[in-house]
C-alpha cells in the first residue's frame, strides 16, 4: 500500500472513530486517535501487551487500563477483531485491525514440542468456505454477518 493510500486509510477510521463517540456519548480523546493510527500502522496480530510496549517505545504516555478500555471501544465501532488462538501469555486475546479487511481465517502453528506457544499465523481465504456460509444460510434461514474459523497444529517435519 502505498503512502498516499495507507494516509486515506488513516483518515477514514479516524473519522469512522469520531463519528462512533460522538454517537455513544464518549469523549473525544487524542489518547484514542494515537492508538488507532499505531494499531493501523501494524502489520501483524497484536496484544495489548504488544501494544502497550510499542506506545512506551515511542515516548507515548498512556497507561494499560486505557489501552484496555480503548481496545474495547474500538471492537464496538468494528474497528478491529478479536482474536482467542489458544496461545499462552498472559493476555490471551490477540487482536487485529479490520475495517477494511475483508473476512478470512487462520491456521494457527504452535512449535515443537512446546506448550501452546505459537510459532506462526497464517491467514487464509479459501472460496469453498463462502459456499458453506451460503448452504447454512439457506438450511436455516439467516443472515451471517461474520464468521471465524481457526484451524490449530504444528509443521510437519
Amino acid at each position: 500500500m502505498d503512502a498516499k493510500q495507507k494516509e486515506l486509510n488513516i483518515s477514514t477510521i479516524k473519522e469512522v472513530l469520531r463519528q462512533y463517540l460522538q454517537q455513544k456519548g464518549f469523549r473525544n480523546t487524542p489518547e484514542r486517535y494515537t492508538i488507532l493510527e499505531e494499531i493501523y500502522n501494524m502489520e501483524h496480530h497484536f496484544n495489548v501487551d504488544d501494544l502497550y510496549l510499542l506506545m512506551m517505545q515511542k515516548k507515548y504516555h498512556v497507561s494499560k487500563a486505557t489501552i484496555y478500555n480503548t481496545i474495547e471501544i474500538f471492537l464496538d465501532a468494528g474497528l478491529i477483531r478479536k482474536h482467542q488462538f489458544g496461545e499462552k501469555t498472559l493476555t490471551s486475546s490477540s487482536y487485529e485491525k479490520s475495517y477494511f479487511d475483508k473476512q478470512h481465517d487462520h491456521l494457527v502453528l504452535y512449535k515443537t514440542d512446546s506448550d501452546k506457544e505459537i510459532q506462526e499465523i497464517i491467514e487464509f481465504c479459501d472460496p469453498r468456505i463462502q459456499g458453506i456460509k451460503e448452504s447454512i444460510e439457506a438450511a436455516f434461514g439467516v443472515n451471517i454477518d461474520s464468521h471465524s474459523l481457526y484451524f490449530y497444529g504444528t509443521k510437519k517435519d
